[in-house]
């Protein structure tokens, strides 16, 4: 009389596809963080450079670094907004799977209530039949 659910096998899927949307989107914030990372230590050592030139040459050396550092800057800050874009995709992404996830779930639990309803129906007509066959035992 037990049935299985039906979309069982759909559940499964739609689990794992919610746990490689969650993978995806862990990556994406790791990612994120560490170009952060980069990007705040550059910053600092950005500002940390000393500025005093004794020569035409250390000053020329000093621009040359300065322009390197804000060209590797702007080169992080253009990561960092490609990664925060990455990161809100995932997170939509993982937030779609765990609804599909979450609406199976209730159709599972549903149908598992209605299973256990019907096997204590079952149970109660078998009871009941009992009953009625001894209370004929009894009278007759």
């Amino acid at each position: 009389m037990t049935r299985s659910f039906s979309l069982a096998g759909l559940l499964r899927v739609r689990s794992i596809q919610e746990r490689a949307a969650a993978q995806q989107l862990s990556r994406a914030v790791i990612e994120e963080n560490q170009t952060r990372a980069r990007e705040r230590h550059l910053r600092a050592a950005l500002a940390a450079t000393d500025s005093e030139a004794v020569d035409v040459r250390s000053l020329a050396a000093m621009a040359a670094a300065r322009v390197a550092g804000r060209s590797m800057l702007a080169d992080l800050e253009t990561l960092a907004q490609a990664q925060r874009q990455a990161v809100d995709d995932a997170q939509s992404a993982h937030s779609d799977a765990r609804r599909e996830v979450r609406g199976l779930d209730r159709l599972a639990a549903a149908h598992a209530s209605r299973m256990r309803a019907d096997a204590l129906r079952a149970e109660q007509h078998e009871l009941d039949e009992m009953a009625l066959r001894r209370g004929a035992e009894g009278s007759a």
